[in-house]
């Protein structure tokens, strides 16, 4: 793994500052690689990056190591955000958004590894979501039908209502194509609350984080996540929302469940398995007060149609 300017260090896992905690456990070494947030606008010098930690068991990590350095002329200049790591026909990919320069948007791009860990380099041509359009945090499925999919977020900053698209990547995964289909618009939910930004001075409905996971009942599920009222009966805070398309395609249609799974001040959700088979829901907790944010692993509990937090994992 390639050392950057940061101090190389044995952490545990609440003593990590991270957002949207991503895990890749690589079984070939027995090991679990954390990406997340971290260095995204960079700082004095120093450009930014993505990082990663290696761990033997979830809770004894080392690092940061370099995961991404931008080559120089890189599309992306900051904002480097929500990385996930996929291996797909035996190379790795990571998917992740970047913000471009003057007259440019955030959008998602593809990164290539021969390593999990990295060292990443640009694969995609640019960003492989709509270059006219502000978005983030896509992530990569491939349906029952070997079809690849990217799912992202298309910005409340230049919608005001946040929606979840998905749209088809080519098989060098070098770019998307087709038409984009709809997933959500997160002003239709009844729990979610609007979401301010004073630095730019803009209200809407947000969207974040979306991810995939095949239900034992042939249902598609996807986790996302935003803000919830107060009056909705949890913490009216950051909190993960579950839709799901009954056809098991990703065209829908689409339904979304009224119960929140996780309304705790937690959330940006992904899923993995550990090495003995147990299956995790990884979220950043809490998500305010900012800088405070460490990375969770809550056991979940499979049922015939979804998922739900494990009965041992009830008491964070």
């Amino acid at each position: 793994m390639e050392k950057g300017f940061r101090t190389i260090r044995k952490w545990k896992t609440n003593d990590i500052h991270i957002r949207d905690p991503f895990v890749f456990p690589y079984a070939k070494e027995g090991r679990y690689y954390l990406f997340g947030t971290t260095f995204a606008d960079g700082c004095g010098d120093q450009d930014p990056v993505f990082e990663v930690y290696a761990s033997d068991n979830l809770d004894d990590w080392e690092g940061p190591y370099i995961a991404f350095r931008p080559p120089k002329g890189f599309w992306g200049v900051r904002q480097y955000w929500a990385p996930e790591v996929f291996e797909i026909d035996g190379r790795f990919y990571m998917f992740a958004t970047f913000k471009g320069g003057i007259g440019e948007h955030r959008g998602t791009a593809i990164l290539v590894s021969d390593h999990p860990a990295g060292p990443y380099q640009p694969h995609s041509e640019g960003p492989v979501t709509p270059r006219d359009w502000e978005c983030l945090d896509g992530t990569f499925y491939e349906d029952r039908h070997g079809q690849w999919w990217l799912v992202f977020c298309h910005e409340w900053t230049q919608e005001y209502d946040g929606k979840i698209k998905a749209i088809r990547l080519t098989k060098d995964l070098k770019r998307s194509y087709g038409e984009v289909i709809d997933i959500l618009h997160a002003s239709s939910m009844k729990w979610i609350r609007l979401f301010g930004d004073p630095r730019i001075e803009k209200e809407g409905f947000l969207t974040d984080a979306p991810f995939m996971y095949q239900a034992k009942n042939g249902e598609l599920i996807m986790l996302w996540s935003s803000y919830s009222k107060p009056s909705y009966g949890g913490d009216g805070g950051y909190v993960v929302a579950v839709a799901r398309s009954k056809s098991g395609d990703i065209a829908g249609p689409w339904v979304h469940d009224e119960p929140l799974l996780l309304d705790r001040n937690a959330g940006h959700a992904s899923l993995f398995r550990d090495f003995q088979g147990r299956l995790y829901m990884s979220v950043h907790y809490p998500d305010t007060p900012h800088g405070s944010e460490r990375p969770l692993f809550i056991e979940m509990a499979e049922t015939e149609n979804g998922l739900k937090v494990a009965e041992e994992a009830c008491s964070f």
